[in-house]
């Protein structure tokens, strides 16, 4: 049975973090009611929401190898690609790392992009090329995924 990798970093810190801030700003402006407390308040109810909110967003990653199947989400909806149907793969970086795009030729014929974060996950650059090298050789490797591909390979961790 295959298993997802899981997350390469600790978000409870960071939400935790961001949540005592917020509460000792809150209680400060509301102690304190001094004149333009409440749209300071607001400023400060919404900054934690944006922070929380992108923490939630990072912790929807996910990848799962299973086969010839590779499933992805990266915010909302699942995909799943056939490693027959694999096109190519593009490298772009964030600030975690490189992720991919992964274009796919769709059952209707259409090509389809999809990110694979796997600077997010752990393990998730061995994973994703491992099922590529082995799965999908036909995938058309851009500059930066063949020099990942290198380097996986210097270090052992891939074959």
């Amino acid at each position: 049975m295959a298993h997802p990798l899981e997350q390469s970093y600790n978000w409870r810190t960071p939400a935790t973090f961001a949540s005592i801030a917020a509460v000792i700003c809150v209680g400060a402006l509301v102690h304190g009611q001094v004149s333009g407390w409440l749209p300071a308040l607001a400023v400060v109810v919404a900054l934690w929401a944006l922070v929380v909110g992108v923490i939630y967003l990072r912790t929807r990653a996910y990848l799962m190898v299973d086969g010839a199947r590779l499933t992805v989400r990266r915010f909302r909806r699942f995909v799943t690609i056939e490693a027959v149907d694999l096109i190519g793969v593009s490298e772009f970086l964030t600030p975690n790392g490189p992720s991919y795009r992964l274009t796919a030729r769709g059952s209707d014929g259409h090509t389809t992009r999809v990110v694979a974060p796997v600077a997010l996950l752990r393990g998730g650059h061995a994973a994703l090329f491992t099922w590529i090298l082995t799965r999908a050789p036909q995938a058309n490797l851009d500059n930066g995924s063949q020099k990942t591909v290198a380097r996986l390979k210097t270090r052992g961790l891939i074959t």
